[in-house]
């Protein structure tokens, strides 16, 4: 049964599986889309279309990327060979339901519960089923490691219990999704008077880190404000009186950590002018994400930094007190 199951991705072309993959999940994509848009009581038009082909492009894409490309290859993730091939069409559902998603929230502002409670009950579920299906582990101490002499810590129950680690990872990465997002939605209200996100924001990134784990969701929530930032500065200056929401900038996220994982998890910076592998002078970010200290201090910093920030955007908006001549 396996080898069956196995045999299109041993024996097929890679750019005849992408085309496969591509014309399912365009489909998928489409169909999703044109249902969502009609129970958000608006008209579908072109977009079903339009979406169909990202998603085609997105599918295609990321079946040439991870099967000849390895971009989610790292060093210590490690499973069969059926689950290493089968972890692509997981999450090409993952990328069916950002399309969908994307969709809505463009069009009407708003992403449907059902959408969201559909991706993450498939993405806790076949991780748990499957127990082999993540992009990292749950936990990963590289503090120890020493390259070629000593591996990383990894518990050993992550081995021994495979489908509870599934669950385990696949739930505290709904979790940490939804809870950042809960937690910059409550913030923003605090300081702003009103939510910077949405509650489709927040099942959004439930849902994708049920299907990633909590250290890819967590970077993915970190590259959407630069998505933001970039394409809302071209759209305004396209239209300035034009509204983005954030969903698609989180879904774009999600979608940049699916095609680059394998790099940005060994990303390393020298934090001094001399070539030196001192760990101690390196940011690795497999080494930051692994030390629970420094996780705590920098989350404790970025939402200090974040009360800051909008504290100063509600300053600039409320403008200089008006003055009687």
């Amino acid at each position: 049964m396996e080898d069956t199951l196995l045999w299109p991705f041993r024996h097929l072309p890679v750019p005849l599986l992408a085309l496969i993959f591509g014309v399912v999940v365009g489909a998928a994509s489409a169909w999703m889309t044109k249902r969502d848009l009609q129970d958000c009581h608006e008209q579908p038009g072109r977009w079903p279309l339009y979406f169909g082909v990202l998603g085609a492009a997105l599918a295609s894409g990321l079946t040439i990327a991870m099967i000849s490309g390895k971009c989610q290859k790292t060093e210590v993730v490690l499973p069969s060979e059926f689950w290493e091939f089968y972890r692509l069409p997981y999450q090409l559902v993952l990328v069916t339901l950002l399309v969908s998603m994307t969709a809505t929230d463009l069009r009407s502002f708003y992403i449907l519960d059902r959408t969201n409670l559909i991706g993450v009950c498939v993405g806790i579920s076949l991780a748990t089923l499957s127990g082999e299906l993540q992009m990292e582990h749950l936990w990963v101490d590289w503090t120890p490691a020493i390259d070629q002499i000593r591996p990383p810590y990894i518990p050993d129950w992550l081995d021994k219990h495979r489908h509870l680690h599934g669950l385990a990872w696949s739930v505290t990465g709904a979790a940490v999704g939804a809870g950042l997002t809960w937690l910059v939605q409550v913030i923003s209200r605090w300081v702003l008077g009103k939510p910077a996100l949405g509650t489709g924001d927040i099942f959004l990134m439930a849902t994708a880190g049920s299907f990633i784990g909590w250290q890819p969701v967590l970077i993915a929530f970190a590259f959407a404000p630069l998505l933001a930032v970039i394409i809302g500065v071209v759209v305004r200056l396209i239209n300035r009186q034009a509204a983005i929401p954030y969903g698609p900038f989180l879904a774009g996220g999600v979608v940049l950590v699916l095609f680059f994982w394998g790099d940005i998890q060994t990303f390393k910076l020298n934090l001094t002018s001399a070539d030196t592998n001192d760990p101690r002078q390196v940011f690795e970010l497999r080494r930051f994400l692994g030390d629970a200290v420094a996780l705590a201090t920098v989350a404790g910093g970025s939402l200090t930094l974040l009360v800051v920030l909008l504290g100063g955007l509600r300053w600039y908006k409320s403008g200089p007190p008006e003055t009687s001549e």
